[in-house]
């Protein structure tokens, strides 16, 4: 018996860094997974990896920037699955530049679009059925950046991480009445694809030190696999050593 049994899990930002390690992870523990992200071939060879671990894994590429194709996810998850019990907010990129002067207004409405909006509008899909049934969890995997906002993770990054926070303040709000958990995950530098993107890239060394995918695919398997008694509403991670 895993720890996921049954239940039924999307995940965005699937195709690769964390992403790819929780939807392999919550699939060795039982649970069926939607996997969504824009590049299909990528997500296939996660389904593939995933599917070997023992449990479910569906497919879903999409953009999710738009509302139409979020809510086809959704649609899409429902019918392969049926009730989605938990929602994993982890799509996320950065760009290169960080400061005001030197993002532009462009980057800006893309880095909000992808990091934020679309955690709004999958909330959004699912809330009502999660109330409705009286049970369900979003994990909204942002970043330290939302507690400490900084020139280094960047104006437009730093300002959708924070964004989630209060994202997920008000999921909490209005779904803990209803047995509805919202946990705001930041952790700190990661071992990701994203940190190709810094200005000054870290080397194989630093990235050695820095928290790994399946240290966060572990972390969400722990929290989705809590009582709905257990409510985390704020989970911070850092690396032991910088």
């Amino acid at each position: 018996m895993g720890a996921l049994d049954g239940k039924t899990i999307i995940v965005t930002g699937a195709s690769s860094g964390f992403g790819e390690a929780i939807a392999i992870a919550c699939c060795a523990e039982g649970a069926n997974v939607s996997l969504v992200a824009r590049r299909r071939e990528l997500l296939e060879s996660v389904a593939d990896a995933a599917r070997e671990q023992g449990g479910q894994a569906l497919v879903c590429p999409a953009d999710v920037s738009s509302d139409e194709q979020i809510h086809a996810v959704v649609e899409q998850t429902r019918a392969a699955f049926g009730a989605i019990d938990v929602l994993v907010n982890n799509a996320g990129y950065n760009v290169t530049e960080r400061s005001i002067a030197d993002t532009s207004a462009e980057q800006w409405r893309d880095l909000l679009a992808v990091n934020l909006t679309s955690a709004f509008i999958f909330t959004k899909a699912v809330l009502p059925e999660m109330k409705a049934r009286g049970d369900g969890l979003v994990i909204n995997l942002a970043s330290r950046a939302a507690m400490v906002p900084s020139l280094l993770a960047g104006v437009g990054y730093s300002t959708s991480k924070i964004g989630m926070e209060a994202l997920n303040i008000v999921t909490n709000e209005e779904g803990n009445p209803h047995g509805v958990r919202a946990c705001l995950f930041n952790p700190g530098a990661g071992n990701t694809p994203i940190m190709e993107r810094r200005p000054v890239v870290p080397s194989a060394a630093q990235k050695a030190k820095m928290i790994q995918s399946e240290d966060i695919a572990a972390t969400v398997v722990f929290l989705a696999s809590l009582p709905p008694r257990v409510h985390i509403d704020l989970l911070s991670m850092m690396p032991t050593k910088s």
